[in-house]
Order: structure tokens, then sequence, then C-alpha cells
């Protein structure tokens, strides 16, 4: 039996071609892999069984969204097989964070060549999400695109633009288990760690808020560049309103591994209630999620199985 390739024609906004994807790879790989079209309702039983029969992974081609789908159904399924997840959609959030490739196709080969790692599964009001959730202008951006007609990169900039100028920050109340910063282990991060701003208080207000388990969104912005999805905690981060300066000057700092901006702080916490001043809309990994003004997160360690590739930096 063949493992099942499931590829959302609906996401990104270029068209998705599985005899396009499968040809550079070597034929006993391409042998290996059954490509199938797949979209709402999300029903991906068959697709787990098939890749259970097949000895796994249960390969999922598509975008943040498709790929958030997936690692739900296969928790409720108790993870039975890890999830490859290859780059499809607007952002990749997720592949980026774990340094799959790109191209889609070098991503499937990597991905087939590779290993299964044992990743963290955040919740929130125990609703598991993979790469990221939050709420805020992020979150009003992702419910705002959700409900434009076209995707892409450019759909999602309009959003932003529509939503930056008039969103209001929040007020915020905590009761939170706070998790300390890592010990370098080599001296290379002991470099990293002499250069790294000090782990910032609890916010009272934010303008964006999430809650990382791996360091980016998509479309390669930075958001919790400390965020390691095997330490047993996840990164909350916020961003403050941009001014027109700050456009030019400080957002594209955001976009660099390394670069440091008085726009984002950052810290570390194991579990976390948070009271908010109004109900505000929340995201799961992009998809927009109820609002809400209380949310608890928490995070089950290395609780998800995932196939990554060599490029990947945890173990």
């Amino acid at each position: 039996m063949k493992l099942p390739l499931l590829f959302n024609p609906a996401s990104g906004a270029a068209p998705k071609d599985p005899d396009a994807l499968l040809r550079p790879l070597p034929k006993d790989l391409r042998d290996r892999v059954e490509p199938l079209s797949f979209g709402p309702p999300w029903d991906f039983g068959p697709a787990i069984d098939q890749a259970l029969h097949a000895d796994g992974p249960l390969l999922v081609w598509g975008g943040d969204g498709t790929i958030h789908h997936a690692a739900k159904a296969l928790v409720q399924r108790g993870c039975p097989v890890p999830l490859g997840a290859l780059p499809g959609g607007s952002g990749n959030g997720l592949v980026r964070g774990l340094r799959t490739p790109l191209e889609p196709a070098g991503a499937l080969r990597r991905l087939l060549e590779g290993r299964e790692l044992r990743l963290d599964l955040p919740r929130l009001d125990g609703e598991p999400f993979l790469n990221v959730c939050g709420t805020g202008f992020e979150a009003a951006v992702a419910h705002r695109f959700d409900a434009l007609p076209d995707r892409g990169f450019g759909t999602y900039a309009k959003a932003c633009w529509q939503l930056w100028r008039t969103w209001q920050a929040g007020a915020l109340s905590w009761e939170a288990e706070l998790a300390p910063d890592p010990r370098p282990a080599n001296r290379r991060e002991k470099l990293r760690a002499a250069f790294r701003a000090p782990q910032s208080g609890l916010p009272e207000a934010a303008w964006s808020l999430c809650f990382a388990n791996l360091p980016t969104y998509g479309s390669g912005l930075w958001i919790a560049p400390g965020a390691d999805p095997t330490d047993g905690a996840l990164q909350w981060a916020t961003l403050a309103r941009p001014s027109w300066f700050d456009l030019m000057a400080e957002v594209p700092v955001l976009f660099r591994e390394g670069g440091h901006t008085p726009l984002r702080h950052e810290g570390r916490l194991r579990r976390a209630k948070l009271c908010l001043d109004r109900p505000l809309p929340w995201h799961l990994d992009g998809e927009p999620a109820p609002e809400r003004d209380r949310a608890e997160l928490t995070v089950e360690p290395r609780a998800f199985r995932m196939q990554v590739t060599g490029a990947c930096p945890w173990a």
C-alpha cells in the first residue's frame, strides 16, 4: 500500500500539479506515494488508515490551515503515524519553522528520506495547534483574510493594511507558570545568549499577542525566534503597533532570523490563564477561532509525531 499524499487545491495562490511534484523524485520514492485531492469537510480517517497500513507518515501538501486540520485529526486518533507537511499555502509558517524546503518536490523527497521528531503539543482551551495561536491584531487579520475571496501574500497584506490603522490594544491579566531561559548547551549558544535581550515580564496590554511552539509566522516573519517545539514551553510574543517610520525601518527586521527590534517582546511560559478586557478574535495556526475574553494555554511535552527533514534543528 502506498503512502497517501493529501493535497488541497484551494490552498495558496498557485495551482497544484501532483504529476509535476512527483516527476523529479527517484522511481523508488515516487512509487511509495499516492496523491489524493482533499479539502473540507476534512475527513482524514481513510487517509490516516492508509498511512498506518503503509507504515506512515501521513503526507499533507497545503497551507497552514490544511496542516492544522490534519494535525487535529491525528491528535484525535492518538497520533498513530507522523505528519509530514509540504509547503502549499500562502504563508507556510509551520514548514518554515521546521526548516523544510519551500520547493514542494524537494520537501517531499527530504521528508521521505527524513526522520520522526516528537513535538510538544500546545492547546488553547483544549484545542490543539502545532505552530502558533494568538489574539489581537494578528487574529483580526486571520479572520479578515479568511473572509476575502482570494489567497496569497497580496491578499494577506491587504487584510493587514485594512486593520493596521484602526486596531486597538487590549488590556491583559495573567495567572501563569513561567519557564526560565534554557541553559546554553554549547559555545555557539552561549554567544547567542550573550547578545539576546533579557526575557520580558508578562505584558499588561498588547496590540498583537501570540503563543508560539515554532519561531515563524507565514511568509517568513520571525515572531518568536526563541521558540523550541521540544522544550515543554511556549514562547509568548507581542508586537507593538508600528508607526509609519517603523513600517520602513523596523518591520523588515522581523523577517530576519537574528533581527532585534523594539516592536517585539517575548518570554517563555509552561501554562497560562489569560483574561482580556473585552472579547477578542483568536486564531489557531492562522485558522480563525471564536472570540473570547478568557483563555487557557497548556503544553503536552513531546506528544505529537512529526516527520521532518535533516535540516530540522531539533532532535
